[in-house]
């Protein structure tokens, strides 16, 4: 009975240990943070082109690496360097678009961003209007 006192706080060490020896082996994942996800754009119909960066760094442990960008239509094209971003390091995808085939005023239209940070695509907005 004397040993039932005793067990209690070794399990207790035991839990704690597991824990933090977990955690402290795991580094974080790559995180891809933007400093805009929207792009708000004004052309007009004798210049409907345009073009804008969108700046992005790694805030993770691990390094970042950008797969793919798919833009959602013929009038988005995406440039990006291909390179390994370390924590705390920034780039940009700098996006074109050509508008002179769109009707209407106004427009909206998405880029998805395919890298090894998670296993969903970061979206992209970019929108505006024509005059």
């Amino acid at each position: 009975m004397s040993h039932a006192r005793y067990l209690l706080p070794v399990m207790c060490g035991i839990h704690l240990g597991l824990l933090f020896s977990c955690t402290a082996r795991s580094p974080k994942e790559p995180s891809m943070v933007f400093n805009d996800t929207i792009c708000h754009l004004a052309l007009n119909r004798e210049n409907p082109r345009d073009s804008f960066d969108f700046v992005y760094s790694n805030a993770g442990d691990k390094k970042l690496v950008i797969f793919s960008v798919a833009p959602s239509c013929d009038c988005l094209t995406a440039k990006f360097e291909q390179k390994m971003l370390a924590k705390g390091e920034s780039s940009y995808i700098r996006i074109y678009i050509d508008a002179t085939n769109e009707h209407g005023a106004e427009f909206w239209r998405t880029l998805d961003v395919y890298t090894n940070a998670k296993k969903e695509p970061y979206t992209l907005e970019v929108e505006g209007t024509i005059e």
